[in-house]
């Protein structure tokens, strides 16, 4: 990271509620959005994306386009036909993708956290 983008980081943090405010404002109550926004990992194009959310294409490529209109979301690849889609530098300086985990508790590619194994029901004795 240079000086420049140094700089820009400690300025955004220095306002970070105001701009995380903002963020909550974008993803609202919506766990897709928020779903699709943590997929995209830079590797997958938007039919990868809604594969490993087992969503709908047609449902993720809307939030793919509006994450990207807020500038959220970039195009980093076109493979074959595919674009690529990667969250921005920003995401790391404000914590976007810790956020969204915890508000609405997710993992960090969007799916739901794993349920660790329960253990055995006893049986009755009758």
């Amino acid at each position: 990271m240079d000086s420049i983008d140094q700089t820009s980081a400690f300025a955004l943090r220095a306002e970070e509620e105001k701009h995380l405010e903002s963020v909550r404002k974008i993803f609202g109550r919506s766990k897709r959005r928020a779903q699709v926004y943590l997929a995209a990992d830079g590797h997958r194009g938007v039919e990868e994306i809604a594969k490993h959310l087992r969503m709908k294409r047609q449902n993720v490529g809307p939030e793919l386009k509006a994450l990207h209109t807020e500038g959220l979301l970039e195009l980093v690849d076109s493979v074959g036909g595919r674009d690529i889609w990667a969250k921005k530098a920003l995401d790391r300086t404000l914590r976007i993708t810790h956020v969204l985990e915890k508000g609405f508790n997710l993992s960090h590619d969007g799916k739901p956290p794993s349920r660790g194994t329960r253990p055995p029901k006893r049986k009755r004795r009758g």
